[in-house]
């Protein structure tokens, strides 16, 4: 598998697990969704810098995307560090913070899929892209996602 068909696969259960979390009211349920949640995307999201975006960062095509979509992660980071700590996942004021979270990846994974993976064709070949989804998968696993994640299935 591609790291591009792996980062896609991923992207599609973040999706699904985010409308699973937003769409339960039940305190518990909720936080136990987010939890795990949280510690994929954290898992992804630290494998995707170090096995993704380093090399595209390399070059100078990429480097902007690179320092934007690490922003994007930075934010991220923090909106689920501010979630994991409420005391209440069934609050009106949780729902809105995961919701501009949704939103947010929503927008971070539209602009990698399309301007990352466009660039990414270019920059490397289809060998290189299928030994990055081997290592990303890896890395992954070492970052803690769990071997159920859809990217790492391959």
């Amino acid at each position: 598998m591609t790291i591009l068909n792996a980062l896609k696969a991923d992207h599609d259960e973040f999706k699904g697990m985010l409308k699973a979390i937003l769409g339960t009211k039940d305190g518990k349920k909720r936080g136990d969704l987010f939890a795990e949640f949280k510690t994929e995307l954290t898992a992804h999201s630290r494998a995707e810098e170090k096995i993704f975006y380093r090399p595209i960062e390399k070059t100078h095509e990429g480097k902007t995307e690179v320092l934007e979509g690490t922003i994007e992660h930075d934010i991220v980071d923090r909106l689920l560090a501010e979630l994991a700590s409420a005391q209440r996942p069934e609050a009106e004021k949780w729902t809105a913070r995961c919701t501009v979270l949704q939103e947010l990846l929503e927008h971070h994974i539209e602009e990698e899929e399309d301007d990352f993976f466009k660039t990414a064709r270019k920059l490397f070949d289809r060998a290189a892209l299928e030994q990055m989804g081997t290592d990303f998968a890896a890395e992954k696993s070492k970052a803690g996602a769990s071997t159920h994640s859809a990217a790492a299935a391959e």
